[in-house]
C-alpha cells in the first residue's frame, strides 16, 4: 500500500490515465519505473516518523470505518473461542468453526491494510508488482519461516511490520505473490481478466478486493477497476483507499526532494467524488452498485510539508437477479 509520495501502497502502472493517451510501450516503460522505484523503496518503508504517522492515521481510518466497507467480517473476538473439544458436553451449544472472509489485497506493499483488517477475515492474497515488497509482506505475516528470519535485519521496513503484528489481531491467514493482473492483452499471457498464473481458482471469488494508496499510480484506472471486481465474487465489496485530488508534485516547490522523485510513478493526483462514480459504476466496465465514499476530514502529511486528505470508496458486485 502505497508509494514513497504516501506511503502505503505503492503499485505498478496497471492502464492509462483518465486522459491519458499513452501507448502500450509508455505503459510498460511506467510499469517497469514503478516495479525498480518500489523495489529499491521496500527496505526504507516504515524507516522515518512522518511514515509510521502516515500508516497509523490510514489504519485508525480503516478500522474506524470497518462497518462502511460493507463486507460481512468477522467478529476478532470470537475467531480464537473454537475449540476442539474430544468429548463435548451436548447439553451446550458448541461454537462453530469461524466462516470464511476472503480478501484480495491489491498493490499490496509490506502489508498495511491486511495488518489493519487483521482477525476480520480469514484469508488474504496479496498481489504486488514489486518482489521487494512481496517478500517483505511475508517475512510480516509469515514469522515461522526460516528465510524470512534470516533476511529481517536487512530490511528495517519489516522488521517494524514484524514487531506490530505480534497480537491477535493478526490475519490468520496471509500470503503474496508477485503479479501484475492489470497488464495490456499483449503485454502478457492473459486470461479476460489477468495473467494465466494467476487465473486459478484461488484468485478469484473474493469477499473483499482491495488497494490501498496505489490507484494513484494506475495509468489506467477504469481498467484497473474492470479487472479486479472481476475477481469478486457476487455480492463482494472493491474498495480503495487514497487521497482527495490535490495538487501536482511538481508544483509544490516546498516538497521534499524524495516526493519529488516518486512523482514518475504517479499517474493521478488525487480522485474527486465524480470521478469515483463513474469509474465504480460504468456498466462497459467496473459496472459496481451501492457507491459510496468517505472522507478522512484531516489531512496527512507527507515528508512533513504536502498534505493529502484520504478517503475510502467502494462499490459492490451486482448478484445475479432471478
Amino acid at each position: 500500500m502505497a508509494d514513497h509520495e504516501h506511503t502505503d501502497h505503492h503499485a505498478d502502472s496497471h492502464g492509462t490515465s483518465l486522459h491519458d493517451t499513452s501507448t502500450a510501450t509508455d505503459n510498460t516503460a511506467f510499469t517497469e519505473a514503478n516495479r525498480a522505484h518500489w523495489n529499491k523503496s521496500a527496505a526504507t518503508y516504515t524507516s522515518e516518523g512522518w511514515q509510521k504517522e502516515l500508516l497509523n492515521k490510514v489504519t485508525a481510518f480503516i478500522q474506524t470505518h470497518i462497518t462502511f466497507i460493507g463486507v460481512p467480517f468477522l467478529d476478532p473476538a470470537s475467531i480464537f473461542e473454537h475449540t476442539d473439544d474430544p468429548d463435548p458436553d451436548p447439553s451446550h451449544p458448541q461454537p462453530q468453526p469461524p466462516r470464511s472472509v476472503r480478501v484480495l489485497d491489491y498493490a499490496c506493499g509490506p502489508g498495511t491494510v491486511t495488518s489493519a483488517l487483521g482477525a476480520h477475515a480469514t484469508e488474504y492474497i496479496g498481489i504486488d508488482l514489486s518482489e521487494n515488497m512481496v517478500s517483505a509482506y511475508n517475512r510480516r505475516f509469515n514469522s515461522n519461516n526460516t528465510t524470512s528470519h534470516s533476511s529481517s535485519n536487512s530490511n528495517p521496513s519489516s522488521a517494524v511490520a514484524d514487531r506490530a503484528d505480534t497480537s491477535d489481531e493478526r490475519p490468520p491467514q496471509a500470503h503474496a505473490v508477485v503479479g501484475n493482473l492489470l497488464a495490456p492483452a499483449e503485454d502478457e499471457d492473459l486470461e479476460p481478466n489477468g495473467p494465466t498464473h494467476l487465473s486459478g481458482p484461488e484468485y478469484h471469488d473474493f469477499d473483499l478486493v482491495v488497494v490501498g494508496l496505489g490507484f494513484h499510480h494506475f495509468a489506467d484506472v477504469r481498467l484497473a477497476a474492470k479487472r479486479l471486481a472481476a475477481r469478486l465474487k457476487p455480492g463482494g465489496v472493491f474498495l480503495i483507499l487514497d487521497f482527495v485530488t490535490h495538487a501536482a508534485i511538481q508544483h509544490e516547490h516546498d516538497a521534499h526532494r524524495d516526493l519529488k522523485d516518486a512523482a514518475h510513478t504517479v499517474k493521478h493526483h488525487g480522485f474527486s467524488e465524480a470521478d469515483l462514480r463513474d469509474i465504480f459504476t460504468d456498466a462497459a466496465g467496473a459496472g459496481l452498485e451501492d457507491f459510496a465514499i468517505v472522507r478522512m476530514g484531516e489531512e496527512v502529511l507527507l515528508r512533513g510539508t504536502s498534505r493529502r486528505e484520504p478517503f475510502m470508496a467502494r462499490g459492490r458486485k451486482p448478484k445475479p437477479r432471478c
